[in-house]
């Protein structure tokens, strides 16, 4: 199963990893949240990353909005990891993923 399941995880990965990643962002007050698509490796939310997209959060914006926003974000990056994966022109080395 290496490189062959893909997850979506609601951080930019290393940050955040776990569960409740938008809350565990909101809490640290961070300005950028965002999502990673990445490979499952038997090491949680550690497998090469295919891609990531972020967003700026607006002052003062409670946690579900940041979810509902995130969420948007979570669709098009693991649509955009899966048109990468069934492209065939991927190559990874040493947990990186590289164009090919």
């Amino acid at each position: 199963w290496k490189n062959r399941i893909l997850n979506i995880h609601p951080s930019l990965l290393p940050a955040f990893p776990g569960a409740s990643a938008y809350r565990q962002a909101y809490d640290k007050g961070v300005k950028i949240v965002g999502v990673t698509a990445h490979f499952v490796t038997p090491d949680l939310d550690q497998g090469p990353i295919l891609c990531q997209d972020a967003l700026r959060l607006r002052a003062d914006e409670p946690l579900d909005s940041i979810i509902a926003r995130g969420q948007k974000l979570e669709s098009a990056c693991l649509l955009r990891a899966l048109k990468l994966c069934l492209s065939r022109q991927l190559d990874i080395h040493w947990g990186r993923v590289h164009g090919v």
